[in-house]
């Protein structure tokens, strides 16, 4: 019995030790971080997220916005500044110096309270707000929600022509923009030919009418236009008015001789002329088709071709010369001489800016008809174009 308990005893104390002894071997035991543990970490997959949008509250248009955007803005700038600086015509204009403005926008896109941050003088400070202060409504800048509120806004504004943000081309364009060929003057010289589309200029039974065409000068002063535009910038109508005065000069020894029928020349054979011319004055009015190439004016090529119209307003023979004894003369007869009261020419017009070359034919004779022949005038030269 004792020995029972004894041997009891012995194999319980070895269960407990051994319970004792097996808890450590079932603790994971974490080793040392290794860089090729590092590794095999980085090259493991990351777990797969699921992706979660969430709508955004915030409205696209944050600041307030110019009516077209800031080209428009910057268009508007240099239109008024231009503006500005052609009413103001003293060579000491502070050219190139800016004026800096702060404003505020309403909720409403109204401009107001305008204040000059950094200003040049008392002038260019009073035109820069007065700019300001003319501009137009607004879209008004918003919150978080879409809701319009008031903000601010600060603009320099450059007082010259150049770096307004736009290179020559587009200045030219836009100063000049849809602007005529015909506003200007023209030098030409003036060709009598015989009968209607008839190239010859010999005239067997009025050699009179047979003109010196180096000395037969046109010059025409073109004082107003107005175009039309059909096709976008590119072909319009062109319409105006003016003033032509054309030169005739008859060779020297012939004089102008008329009544209420009949205009006609006899030879002088005593006197030799300096000059001796048939002059004339016409009120005229165009009627073009006109085509360019691009809506910039010094930049452009033109083509017009139409009719110019015209009433003579005055007419007159001047003679010149020097008699025998030596004494010097100028004698003007005042007349009609049967001319014909209207001008119609047909003209084509050709040239690039402000210069160009002109042919006018005309599609009604020289006199009125039956009081002498045909005389049909051929009048070219070129044309110094200025825009308005």
């Amino acid at each position: 019995m004792k020995a029972t308990l004894i041997y009891s005893f012995i194999f319980l104390s070895f269960c407990a030790t051994s319970q004792v002894l097996e808890k450590p071997q079932i603790v994971e035991i974490q080793e040392p971080i290794t860089q090729e543990v590092i590794s095999e970490i980085g090259e493991s997959e990351p777990p797969i997220q699921e992706e979660v949008w969430i709508e955004s509250t915030f409205s696209e248009n944050r600041t307030p916005i110019f009516p077209g955007g800031q080209d428009s803005l910057d268009r508007y700038i240099k239109n008024e500044v231009e503006r500005f600086i052609y009413a103001d015509t003293s060579e000491l204009f502070p050219w190139g110096e800016s004026v800096y403005v702060a404003f505020k926008i309403s909720s409403e896109g109204r401009v107001f309270d305008p204040i000059v941050e950094m200003g040049y003088n008392a002038m260019l400070d009073s035109a820069a707000l007065e700019i300001v202060r003319n501009l137009p409504l607004w879209q008004p800048a918003t919150n978080d929600n879409g809701d319009a509120i008031e903000s601010s806004y600060r603009l320099q504004i450059l007082f010259d022509f150049a770096d307004l943000g736009l290179d020559e081309f587009e200045m030219d364009k836009e100063r000049f923009k849809n602007k005529a060929h015909w506003a200007g003057f023209e030098l030409g010289l003036q060709a009598n030919t015989v009968g209607f589309l008839s190239p010859s200029r010999s005239f067997k039974n009025a050699p009179y009418w047979e003109n010196n065409l180096s000395k037969s000068m046109v010059f025409n002063l073109n004082l107003f236009q107005m175009k039309k535009d059909l096709i976008k910038e590119l072909f319009g109508i062109t319409s105006g008015y003016g003033f032509a005065f054309n030169n005739m000069e008859l060779t020297s020894s012939y004089i102008l001789k008329h009544d209420d029928q009949s205009v006609f020349a006899v030879s002088d054979s005593t006197q030799i002329y300096k000059r001796n011319s048939l002059y004339a004055a016409y009120f005229t009015v165009p009627m073009l088709l006109d085509f360019t190439t691009n809506a910039a004016y010094k930049k452009t090529v033109y083509l017009n071709a139409g009719l110019i119209g015209g009433i003579r307003i005055y007419s007159h023979q001047r003679l010149t010369g020097t008699y025998i004894n030596g004494d010097k003369f100028e004698n003007t007869t005042k007349s009609n001489f049967n001319l014909n009261p209207w001008m119609l020419d047909a003209t084509i017009r050709l040239g690039y800016g402000y210069f160009g070359v002109f042919a006018n034919y005309a599609m009604l004779s020289l006199f009125k008809e039956g009081s002498t022949i045909g005389v049909y005038p051929l009048r070219f030269g070129i044309s110094f174009n200025v825009p308005q």
